[in-house]
């Protein structure tokens, strides 16, 4: 594939899915669909890039034996994998309990944890237009420190970079004006509103559009998506201000919401490496993530 290709660095995730026919019976057996599948938000974001016909490379950590077989999974939706192994964690693994529109997540990161951001080459980087990060990584595989270098190294090859904050819960951890800090300087923001409200340290009845505006100081452009409320953008202007505008969401049944923001991210990723302006790669994202929806799993339907 010619033209600027996209870079994904991040967490590879074994995901166990559970819908339960009804409410979970404690102490006994509920009846449930339970599916395994690949995933995690980085590596799911490079699965459906390739699956959009985007050219894009992927860098992730596994447990021992398994890089094989992730690569196998990746190169079917058309990623280009670098994978390496711990021989001391296993891969990261999730079960994600799925009730309704709402989601559980258990979450072991394992091998996540000891991704090393040299194996990002400058090669991959030479050949990137954009450079995808996610706040998982943040979390236990990435210093503020590294992740600065990291992102000062995309730039010096002429990429813009562009961070999903990932977890409200690992973004409370980690300590919000300590991720603040380590994320200031990316190119595009790309959160949903419950990330977008606790970063900007509003409260929870803080409406897109101010929540959007006020997180420009992390970053020139913003994209907060709201679920059934749409997407809110956010662009800082060259003569001055902010440019907010927002986008009604497409009413479409939900079988599984699980992957539906890592795939909205591949939509407007391979719009915006297109050369498509905020709104228009917004709506992309939009169109792909009703696709998810639609499905189990955060992954794409085979090409």
């Amino acid at each position: 594939m010619t033209g600027p290709r996209a870079l994904l660095v991040g967490d590879v995730i074994d995901d166990i899915i559970v819908v339960p026919s009804g409410p979970i019976r404690p102490d006994t057996d509920t009846t449930s669909r339970i599916t395994r599948q690949p995933g995690g938000s980085a590596a799911n974001t490079a699965a459906w890039l390739g699956w959009l016909g985007t050219g894009v490379d992927f860098v992730g950590r596994v447990g021992a034996g398994d890089a094989d077989r992730h690569a196998r999974e990746l190169a079917a939706a058309g990623v280009d994998a670098h994978l390496h192994e711990d021989h001391d964690r296993p891969t990261g693994t999730i079960v994600i309990l799925v009730e309704g529109q709402q989601r559980s997540m258990l979450t072991d990161r394992g091998a996540n944890a000891t991704l090393d951001p040299s194996q990002v080459t400058d090669a991959l980087l030479a050949t990137a237009g954009i450079l995808h990060l996610t706040g998982y990584s943040l979390v236990d595989a990435l210093s503020a420190r590294a992740l600065r270098e990291l992102v000062d190294r995309a730039h010096a090859h002429g990429a813009s970079v562009s961070l999903d904050p990932s977890s409200t819960g690992f973004i409370a951890d980690y300590g919000v004006a300590a991720f603040r800090s380590a994320i200031t300087g990316v190119d595009v923001l790309r959160p949903n509103l419950d990330e977008g409200r606790l970063l900007a340290g509003l409260d929870a009845g803080a409406p897109p559009a101010l929540v959007a505006e006020a997180l420009l100081d992390l970053a020139p452009a913003v994209v907060l998506t709201c679920g059934a409320a749409g997407v809110t953008i956010a662009e800082l202007r060259a003569e001055g201000g902010a440019r907010v505008a927002s986008l009604d969401a497409e009413r479409v049944p939900t079988v599984d919401p699980t992957g539906a923001g890592d795939s909205f991210t591949a939509g407007f990723l391979a719009a915006r490496l297109a050369g498509a302006d905020l709104a228009h790669a917004a709506r992309e994202g939009q169109r792909v993530a009703a696709i998810a929806v639609s499905r189990i799993g955060g992954r794409p339907p085979a090409r």
